[in-house]
């Protein structure tokens, strides 16, 4: 944008400079010219003009006057006075200066052979033509923005371009001042950045237009700030606008897909293999893909994550299925296109954009899953560990659970319902506590004090049970091997249909 300093170094307009005025208030942005000849224009003015006068009718030499008027004009504040000699006045009345000076205006004699519609006219002209360079910019960086996001990119993705064009810092909060994405990723943003903008950083904070109940502000930082902001990110924000409305959206032209999908996945003796990857190339997913999946289980009022689970899977992965079943979120993402992408350093990078996300929400990332079969483990897994965490974490690659599941067909059914018989029947007729006892102790590790603390009993009493239990089932519980016999058993026994 134009700046004071930009007129004096126009030779044509010859203006002069008459007051000490620091490199700050030189490079103020011109907004308009407005010519004014009376004592008191605030009232027409607005912040940032050129205030151009001939000072006529100000016959007067009080000093006082003068500063009157001058702080009347850095009220609003106009960025420079622009005083035309040769009318009312052969000079500039040094008590006009006096007062510029103290409070800080620069203020400019412009000669008598320069008539003041000289000034003007070039003002106009240049931001007429600035104007419109920001205008067509502003088109450029919409365009840009729908590139990256029809091409499969994040919110993060549109946001840079934002950012490159504003030559600034930009994040997006939410209703309650949460930051749902920002560019740089590694730039560190608060609620006070989006409060900052109440307190005088004019211009630095915008309501994008989502159309919903759910309202998200765009806050710019270290750049381009007031009407040139406004005017540049002004079609931009548009597109912001629709990659958060994509993530309220949840996927129902698939939904029935994914349900079907999920049927076969928890289906170990159903469907066959061939089926399955069927079902799931239905979905708009390569099943030769590295796949990642995340679980989540909300309570009734962490319902709104959705959506945020959404935008955190879509910054790293393009091609994403979030969804409900049974009462629990679901995610299903792969890239678009293989990049040659590290996979491995994916799971941490959705663990920090979703603990940023949703930090309290009981949620398990997955992956990279390589095949059908391993998603069908991976997904058996997670269900289980989703119901054991606090918060968002990632899965182990293996799970001895997952394993009960894949490989416990009917006849392992049987030989576990057996083997565990004997404490069923001795506990339905002593009214005991056998069973129990084993599954408090397998949970706790086979550690007596933690097993004794869950159960409220001596140690003594579980050294009795853990005996009589030994005896009953002729399995060693003071083995490896005999706990792990015991704990498939009492696993494949929970997951039975």
């Amino acid at each position: 944008m134009m700046r004071v300093q930009d007129l004096l170094a126009e030779d044509s307009l010859q203006l002069r400079l008459h007051t000490p005025s620091t490199a700050k208030s030189l490079a103020t942005s011109i907004s308009y010219s407005a010519p004014a000849e009376f004592l008191d224009p605030t009232p027409f003015l607005g912040a940032n003009c050129l205030l151009i006068t001939h000072g006529i009718g100000f016959n007067f030499f009080d000093q006082r006057t003068w500063d009157a008027y001058v702080e009347r004009l850095a009220s609003v504040p106009v960025c420079a006075i622009a005083f035309v000699t040769g009318v009312a006045h052969r000079l500039i009345p040094t008590p006009l200066v006096e007062a510029a000076k103290a409070h800080g205006i620069p203020l400019l004699e412009v000669p008598s052979v320069v008539p003041a519609l000289q000034l003007q006219r070039f003002v106009t002209s240049v931001l007429e033509a600035e104007r419109f360079a920001l205008t067509r910019q502003s088109w450029e960086l919409a365009d840009l923005c729908a590139k990256a996001a029809r091409s499969g990119g994040s919110l993060g993705a549109v946001l840079a371009e934002v950012g490159a064009a504003a030559g600034g810092q930009c994040a997006i909060f939410d209703t309650t001042g949460a930051l749902i994405s920002c560019w740089p990723a590694s730039s560190r943003w608060t609620a006070e950045d989006l409060r900052r903008d109440a307190r005088g950083a004019r211009g630095s904070s915008f309501a994008l237009p989502t159309g919903g109940t759910d309202h998200f502000q765009l806050v710019v930082r270290g750049g381009t700030t007031g009407e040139p902001l406004a005017t540049l990110i002004g079609p931009a924000s548009s597109i912001l606008a629709m990659q958060l409305n994509s993530a309220f959206k949840t996927s129902v032209p698939h939904q029935a897909k994914l349900e079907r999908l999920m049927h076969q996945l928890e289906d170990w003796q159903g469907g066959a293999l061939k089926e399955l990857t069927r079902t799931f190339r239905t979905t708009g997913l390569d099943p030769h893909a590295p796949t990642f999946l995340v679980v989540a289980e909300p309570e009734k009022s962490q319902l709104p994550h959705a959506w945020r689970i959404r935008l955190a899977v879509q910054e790293h992965l393009n091609n994403a299925h979030v969804f409900t079943y049974r009462g629990a979120y679901y995610a299903l993402a792969q890239a678009r296109t293989d990049t040659a992408a590290d996979w491995g350093v994916i799971p941490d990078r959705l663990l920090d954009s979703l603990g940023r996300m949703v930090p309290g929400l009981p949620l398990v990332i997955k992956g990279p899953l390589r095949s059908v079969d391993e998603l069908r483990l991976g997904l058996a897994h997670a269900q289980r560990l989703v119901r054991e965490v606090k918060a968002p974490a990632i899965a182990a690659p293996m799970s001895i659970g997952a394993l009960v599941v894949a490989t416990a067909g009917s006849g392992a059914h049987a030989a576990a319902e057996n083997l565990l018989a004997p404490l069923l029947h001795y506990d339905r007729a002593s009214k005991g506590q056998l069973l129990p006892t084993l599954r408090a102790y397998l949970e706790h590790d086979a550690q007596p004090s933690r097993t004794c603390q869950a159960l409220y009993i001596h140690r003594n009493t579980l050294s009795k049970r853990l005996a009589l239990m030994s005896r009953l089932l002729n399995v060693r519980l003071d083995t490896l091997d005999g706990l792990t016999t015991c704990m498939l058993a009492v696993r494949i026994t929970e997951d039975a249909p």
